[in-house]
């Protein structure tokens, strides 16, 4: 740490250099309403100073300057960055010093802080950008120091570059820098959702139009439960009649075996068309509970220009043979 003594000419405020702090004065240039509060902050900062606090002290002397703004605080502000080894901040504050004060800077001061900056200027770079969006922002190590189309100074050293714009991807590079070197920097930022110019925005697809969906497999499965269910009492009751007309032939005296015979076949057949029937309208029925299931509901709407599919089509027809009764078909 640089040593720091303090000499009492005015009662105001204090510049602080390479090797002294010196009290200046200058109430004449600062706000009225903002002196007492300037002249607090700048003294808080001085403390600070003194105690090493250079972070703490450089919010204070910033403080200090919006309060009551003289050229003669960026003095104070450039030695703080100096401690603070911000030499691309401190060489910003002695400029401003220099440029502002101008004929009111003292020619011993002058030349001091003309001597400092010859030393900060080969501890800084000098970066010129070339971006894709003229309007970019540029951060160095998160700090905001303007747009792309002016040269930024930074530290030497390792830096943290980051170039935002609206509606781009903000793009983020490490790159470490040495003193006294120029460099220019190619960014090139991609708008966000897409290529060729500023992004809408996330692409949100429209909801999909719903309807109901088809019942027509479950009403033709209705109707042919129907028709079977209908069948299967028709048959019954034709069974109910042969069964009638066999015990008939039984009962009656002097019949042929061959009437009986007869009667016993067509009983038989009768009952057995009859349980095909039952056993199909069972079959169907279940079919139809199924068809009314996946039936329920909705699905996407089809638009006029799209392939609209045709209702599944239910076909079932019985299957008799041998030892087998069942229900075939396509659903």
């Amino acid at each position: 740490m640089r040593r720091l003594t303090v000499t009492a000419l005015f009662p105001l405020f204090v510049g602080i250099t390479a090797t002294s702090a010196t009290i200046v004065s200058f109430a004449s240039e600062a706000r009225a309403d903002g002196v007492d509060e300037g002249r607090q902050r700048f003294t808080r900062g001085l403390e600070l100073y003194k105690e090493g606090n250079f972070h703490a002290a450089l919010a204070e002397f910033r403080a200090a300057y919006t309060a009551a703004p003289s050229f003669r605080l960026q003095y104070n502000l450039g030695q703080t960055l100096y401690q603070l080894q911000d030499y691309a901040g401190a060489v910003r504050a002695f400029e401003q010093y220099l440029s502002e004060g101008a004929e009111k800077v003292e020619p011993e001061r002058k030349k001091e802080v003309e001597g400092e900056l010859a030393k900060l200027r080969q501890r800084v770079a000098k970066l010129t950008f070339v971006v894709n969006v003229p309007t970019a922002e540029i951060s160095i190590d998160d700090e905001p120091r303007g747009n792309a189309q002016k040269p930024i100074l930074v530290s030497a050293g390792r830096r943290r570059i980051s170039v935002t714009a609206s509606n781009f991807q903000t793009e983020t590079r490490v790159v470490d820098f040495a003193g006294a070197q120029q460099t220019e920097l190619k960014f090139e930022l991609k708008p966000i959702g897409g290529v060729g110019g500023p992004g809408p925005g996330p692409i949100v697809e429209p909801p999909k139009a719903m309807q109901a969906k088809s019942r027509t497999p479950f009403y033709v499965g209705l109707g042919i439960t129907g028709a079977l269910a209908g069948g299967t009492a028709v048959f019954a009751i034709l069974t109910s009649g042969k069964h009638s007309d066999f015990e008939s032939a039984v009962a009656k005296p002097g019949v042929q075996k061959s009437e009986i015979e007869d009667a016993r076949d067509g009983t038989k057949t009768m009952a057995l068309v009859a349980d095909i029937f039952a056993g199909a309208t069972i079959l169907s029925a279940g079919l139809t509970v199924m068809a009314f299931v996946l039936t329920s509901g909705e699905e996407p709407a089809t638009t006029g220009a799209a392939l609209r599919v045709a209702p599944p089509k239910l076909t079932a027809r019985p299957v008799i043979g041998p030892g087998t009764l069942g229900l075939t078909g396509t659903f």
